[in-house]
């Protein structure tokens, strides 16, 4: 095994060490409030990833300060890549919710191939139980199914699923839209 690999123990131990309780992670107004977020800061730090992390924005988050709140990969898309987040300041994410993507405010909860994944490094989800992960998806899965299916298709980020199984469990749950 690659030393530089750090797996799911490594974070286990760090997360537990940096966390010693429990804080709040719930599914309200649309949004996965998580409360680790602003201390641990790890997914819109820089990326290990040499591919970069696309995070499409709905026509109402684009405005003309867009490209000064993220590294954009093309006009309507938001990125982290090895210089993380552009938004991301001290205290965590400056933006009002509004203005990031719907990425963001349903992390760990990932939409790959209009299905919803779990990010297994997040401290909420290794911290906290699966149980309540399922049971916000299945909130997420109602709430994006209730928008257009184009804007379905164009957050959904695309994947091999085989590239997912390492960091990402799947929920099971698929996405259509309206």
């Amino acid at each position: 095994m690659n030393s530089d690999v750090k797996d799911e123990a490594y974070y286990r131990k760090l997360w537990t060490g940096m966390f010693p309780s429990r804080l709040k992670v719930a599914f309200e107004n649309g949004v996965l409030v998580n409360a680790y977020c602003s201390r641990c800061r790890f997914c819109c730090g820089p990326q290990a990833e040499e591919r970069p992390f696309p995070m499409a924005l709905l026509d109402r988050q684009i405005s003309a300060r867009t490209p000064d709140d993220f590294y954009l990969l093309d006009s309507r898309t938001a990125s982290l890549d090895r210089r993380g987040c552009k938004a991301l300041g001290p205290g965590g994410c400056r933006l009002e919710r509004e203005l990031r993507p719907l990425a963001c405010g349903l992390f760990p909860l990932v939409l790959v191939n209009r299905r919803l994944y779990l990010y297994r490094i997040c401290p909420a989800s290794m911290l906290e139980p699966l149980e309540s992960f399922r049971e916000m998806a299945v909130r997420a899965r109602d709430m994006l199914g209730a928008l257009p299916a184009a804007d379905v298709e164009r957050i959904s980020i695309a994947r091999d699923p085989g590239d997912l199984k390492a960091k990402y469990l799947d929920l099971g749950l698929d996405v259509a839209g309206r």
